[in-house]
């Protein structure tokens, strides 16, 4: 059932990042002018592109792999409407006076908590498993840079492609690390 994890698949993994990330923003048009549109529908599409890679990277990895892309989906989802619907709950009231690179840190380091909250219900069997709950938010927050290099650049192919290239590879090799530990067994009844 279980096929090898090795750096073959870290590449797989990162391709698929990128594909993912950048296919369906590319065949949407995104309003130029409104930025804070532009990235709403951008993190929607790259969200769906995202984990549909991921599942299909991850299809006889594991045995639970078939929830992946819903738990997936539901992460993306309550991670956008967090961020971008709930006034209250955003942390933008409180942080007014940081540049905007860091509230789109903070921001995407909430929704990669999400994401990775719900599909660390598939890898909690594992023994390193617990690493994906840190390795989601950082590759997250850290693909900014590569959003904001292609945003400075003025090419939202660029942009979306070193995203996925940044949040691929972290979360590529966590996912190493935890496919390839053992599982935790459970404990037997008394």
């Amino acid at each position: 059932m279980s096929k090898k994890v090795g750096w073959s698949f870290w590449w797989l993994w990162t391709i698929a990042h990128v594909i993912g990330s950048a296919l369906l923003p590319l065949l949407v048009w995104q309003d130029p002018y409104d930025l804070r549109s532009r990235i709403f529908l951008n993190e929607i599409l790259q969200g769906i592109g995202v984990s549909l890679a991921q599942s299909i990277v991850l299809r006889d990895r594991f045995t639970k792999e078939g929830w992946w892309l819903p738990l997936s989906l539901i992460g993306w989802t309550i991670g956008i409407t967090l961020i971008f619907f709930v006034p209250p709950l955003s942390i933008h009231i409180h942080l007014s006076n940081f540049p905007p690179i860091t509230l789109l840190i903070i921001d995407f380091a909430i929704i990669g908590a999400i994401v990775g909250i719900c599909q660390w219900q598939l890898l909690k069997s594992f023994r390193a498993g617990g690493l994906w709950l840190f390795a989601s938010p950082i590759a997250l927050s850290l693909s900014i840079f590569g959003l904001q290099l292609g945003y400075m650049a003025k090419s939202s192919v660029l942009a979306t492609a070193l995203q996925g290239v940044i949040y691929g590879a972290i979360t590529g090799l966590a996912a190493i690390k935890v496919l390839r530990s053992p599982k935790i067994l459970p404990k037997p009844r008394k």
